[in-house]
This record gives C-alpha cells, sequence and structure tokens, in this order.
C-alpha cells in the first residue's frame, strides 16, 4: 500500500495517526486511562486545540473514549490498526486523484502547444505549396558559376532577386538549401520570383553570365 507522505497530512491527522500508532504497538493498553488534552500537547509538542482534534478522530472510529475532566480511554487495539489502514488507503486515494489532475492539466498544455505547433507547420507547408505551384525549374550546367557554392554563398536573393525554395540532386529534394548543400552540375533548382529575376539566374545556371555581371 502507498502511504502518503506526512508533509500532506494536516497536524491534527499526524498526531491521530503517532497515537493510534502508540496503541498498536502496546504503548498504550486497551482499557487503560491516559493523560488529558493538555499533557498530552505537551508531550508532542503541539496545543490543545490540535490534540482535540485529533482524539476526535480516534473517538469517532471508537479507539478511544474521551472523558471530560477524566482523561482519555483507550478501547481497542484493533479499532486503532484499522484506522491506520483506512486513514491511508482513504488519503492515499486522494494523493491519486490530486496527482491526476496535475497530469491532466499538464496533458491539456502540452496538446494546446501540440494544435499550435501543427497549425504553424501546415501553414509553412501551405505557403511552401503555393510558391512551388508558381516556381519554375532551372537546371544548373557544367560551366555555370555557381557550381560548387551554396545559395548563400552565391547570394541568389541579392544577386537576381529569386528564392531558390529547393534543389533537386540525383532524384531527392533538399527544401531551404543552407549552406552545407553545395551546387553541382546537373542540379535543378526550384525558385520563384518575377520573370526577368527567373531568366537572370537561368543565364547563371547555364553559364551565359557571370555572378558579377551587371
Amino acid at each position: 500500500m502507498d502511504y502518503v507522505s506526512s508533509e500532506e497530512l494536516a497536524r491534527y491527522e499526524q498526531i491521530a495517526l503517532m497515537i493510534a500508532g502508540e496503541i498498536l504497538r502496546g504503548t498504550y493498553n486497551e482499557g487503560e486511562r491516559v493523560s488529558g488534552r493538555t499533557i498530552l500537547a505537551g508531550q508532542y509538542g503541539v496545543s490543545p486545540e490540535t490534540v482535540r482534534k485529533a482524539l476526535a478522530l480516534l473517538q469517532a472510529r471508537q479507539v478511544v473514549e474521551v472523558v471530560p475532566g477524566s482523561g482519555v480511554i483507550i478501547l481497542s487495539r484493533q479499532a486503532a490498526r484499522d484506522f491506520i489502514e483506512d486513514f491511508h488507503e482513504h488519503n492515499s486515494l486522494e494523493v491519486l486523484e490530486r496527482r491526476l489532475d496535475t497530469l491532466i492539466k499538464q496533458r491539456n498544455k502540452l496538446n494546446a502547444e501540440i494544435d499550435k505547433l501543427v497549425k504553424e507547420i501546415v501553414h509553412f507547408k501551405t505557403g511552401m505549396l503555393k510558391n512551388m505551384q508558381n516556381a519554375e525549374e532551372i537546371m544548373v550546367s557544367p560551366g555555370s558559376p555557381l557550381v560548387g557554392k551554396s545559395v548563400q554563398e552565391a547570394q541568389l536573393r541579392t544577386v537576381t532577386g529569386v528564392i531558390v525554395t529547393a534543389v533537386r540532386r540525383r532524384g531527392r529534394w533538399y527544401a531551404s538549401p543552407g549552406t552545407e548543400l553545395r551546387l553541382s552540375a546537373g542540379d535543378l533548382l526550384l525558385v520563384v520570383g518575377n520573370q526577368k529575376a527567373v531568366d537572370r539566374l537561368r543565364r547563371l545556371a547555364e553559364g551565359k553570365q557571370e555572378l558579377n555581371d551587371g
């Protein structure tokens, strides 16, 4: 059985469990009369009110009987055992329910973040699809000044005004090519831009114009 930690119990509940434990261990015997609330409060280092509430718990379960002006009578060792077991079982369930509630809140927060990310991905892919529908394909020729350079190194967007959305090489597409992908003869560039800019990039790709030409 998973018991709750003492930090998760009220102080008077801890005291009730401590008294029941003393009864179970034989420190207090059935039929024995023990000190009143004030003395018990000093023994456990708590206020008389805390002890009163603890004894009320035990009395409700017929573990003890509180006799006003006379003290506390120990009624049943078995009742003390039942009190401890039932108390931990009930409170362990409450702890599990609180943990479940926390996990559900965390899951809901995570689901919201996932939904937001999915929408961003869909938006991004939709934009890419629109670009690809309006894109043109340009083949890089062996004599092109683009060979051996990455898209960023060649500064194609600055030089020509086009956006290279992807590079196809030997049947594989590289979306948004980075600096690590250097262009080779035979690469197919998927580009978006106005016709004048596309024509200029085409001349570069075919080796009919140098990168530094105006």
